[in-house]
């Protein structure tokens, strides 16, 4: 049996806000960074040092990929 790899993909957009893709289609826009940790954390989880490097990621570059 073949494993699923996923793909997401946190983008900083101009606004301020981010947007989060699965295997690149839009899962959920226009998220202000207050709620990154209940997207990232509580829904993929991603917490504490994975959490912090993706907003990082994001931050610096405008996006990050996580592979899964």
């Amino acid at each position: 049996m073949k494993e699923t790899t996923t793909v997401l993909a946190l983008i900083k957009r101009a606004d301020g806000n981010f947007d989060i893709l699965l295997n690149g289609t839009l899962h959920r826009g226009e998220i202000q960074e207050e709620w990154l940790p209940h997207e990232l954390c509580v829904r993929f989880g991603f917490c504490s040092g994975e959490y912090d490097a993706i907003l990082r990621e994001a931050h610096q570059i405008g996006r990050s990929k996580v592979v899964f």
